[in-house]
């Protein structure tokens, strides 16, 4: 079992991009929840960050990417074609695969 890391709530504010006051009162309303220290100082745990952020613990490898790419008119075509080659190599790099459906 590893030893989680907590943070300041000035760390924990940039990371987080909000104000030290905004998590402070996330804290008294419980939206977040913080520890103290001994000297009363609050702390966040790195599981509280995550969770606000949306980043999972363990992603599910069943997942499928699906890509999506348009352009307005018919000039943009080389816009396109940059999207699609972005949106393959993103892909190929998750999961090793790409298919593609029409």
């Amino acid at each position: 079992m590893s030893i989680e890391q907590h943070y300041t709530l000035k760390k924990a504010s940039k990371i987080l991009g909000v104000s030290v006051k905004t998590l402070q009162r996330w804290d008294k309303a419980g939206k977040i929840k913080c520890i103290r220290t001994i000297g009363g100082k609050r702390r966040i745990p790195e599981s509280e960050i995550k969770r606000i952020l949306g980043i999972k613990e363990k992603e599910n490898k069943n997942r499928k990417i699906i890509g999506y790419a348009r352009v307005s008119s018919n000039t943009q075509k080389n816009d396109l074609k940059t999207q699609v080659k972005l949106i393959k190599s993103y892909a190929e790099k998750k999961d090793g695969a790409y298919n593609k459906y029409l």
